[in-house]
């Protein structure tokens, strides 16, 4: 797949303009939701997607499981750093409860079955970011991994419910079935950790990891107060 260019808004891409001249930002990720955090930052970005093999090894826990897929994300990239500087971010979420591993639901069947497993549990949300930069071309370095675990506490939720939830096309191709951000809300009756890692990009850890590589969310553009 093509890379593509994702703008922040107009507002913040002025904050980041002296920042971002000479720095380009590539998410390894076809995830729109992941964009979109980035953007809250003020981060513009080139979408450049990576297909690699997400087949869990065996014995691998959820934790080690959600590492290597964004360590395993941003290696595949790597080549995009190669003939121009730049900062690679990639990241991956899994869902689980008691260690098994609610992926993306590829059907109604499974959708519902998540839902009605996830009722009245907590599970919890891992989301990884890997972080590369090349300040030349031809060099590569690993910024570092950050992992971000995030308990979620879900109500009562009916056969009815989930299957109405699957009608609404929002669990599609989505880890654990659900959208946090979406009409899945009215499930959740605490959380505990990081909402935008949940979403699929914890932004504490990836402010922190961007900001190692030379790109800081809040940039020093002199002193503007009043």
């Amino acid at each position: 797949m093509a890379c593509v260019i994702f703008f922040a808004a107009q507002s913040q891409a002025r904050v980041h303009k002296q920042l971002m001249k000479s720095s380009r930002l590539i998410l390894a990720s076809a995830s729109p939701r992941r964009a979109q955090l980035l953007a809250q930052l003020g981060f513009e970005c080139e979408i450049c997607p990576q297909d690699i093999d997400e087949t869990r090894h065996e014995a691998e826990s959820p934790e080690q499981y959600v590492g290597r897929m964004a360590e395993e994300k941003a290696q595949s990239g790597r080549s995009l750093l190669l003939s121009q500087p730049g900062v690679l971010i990639a990241a991956d979420t899994v869902v689980s409860l008691d260690d098994a591993v609610l992926a993306k639901p590829e059907s109604a069947e499974e959708a519902e079955s998540f839902l009605l497993r996830l009722a009245k549990r907590t599970h919890e949300v891992r989301s990884a970011v890997c972080v590369l930069a090349s300040a030349e071309a031809g060099v590569v370095s690993t910024i570092g991994l950050a992992v971000s675990l995030t308990r979620v506490t879900f109500g009562e939720i009916s056969r009815t419910e989930a299957r109405r939830y699957w009608r609404s096309g929002e669990p599609r191709g989505k880890a654990g079935g659900y959208a946090i951000q979406g009409i899945a809300a009215a499930f959740i009756r605490s959380i505990e950790g990081s909402y935008s890692g949940v979403m699929g990009l914890p932004l504490y850890e990836t402010a922190a990891l961007l900001k190692q590589a030379g790109l800081d969310s809040l940039p020093e553009l002199g002193d503007e107060r009043q």
